[in-house]
């Protein structure tokens, strides 16, 4: 899973500079680790020269070792730009792991 969204402006609202990366073995073990329960999420918050933002999503093994399974690279940390990241990868995780 890949997606880049350029920094632009949309009739006058600002769109955020957006990569979210999520290799097939990071979508694997979220899916092999992330039914229990233990789902972390660190991130830098501007400390380049762009001031854009790095979060990293873990899930942990059983000897509770972290475990990267996606990244995005944003200019903005809103509410709504982390859950349209955050939304897809729990429907994905469901979807593969019922409850």
């Amino acid at each position: 899973m890949f997606y880049f969204q350029d920094a632009s402006e949309d009739n006058g609202i600002h769109v955020p500079f957006t990569i979210r990366i999520q290799t097939a073995s990071q979508s694997q073990a979220m899916i092999s680790l992330g039914d229990n329960g233990a789902i972390s999420m660190d991130a830098t918050f501007g400390i380049n020269d762009v001031k854009f933002h790095l979060f990293t999503l873990m899930v942990f093994d059983a000897h509770r070792i972290g475990v990267p399974i996606a990244w995005i690279v944003t200019s903005l940390q809103t509410c709504n730009d982390l859950m349209e990241w955050l939304t897809p990868l729990k429907t994905k995780l469901l979807r593969k792991n019922p409850k």
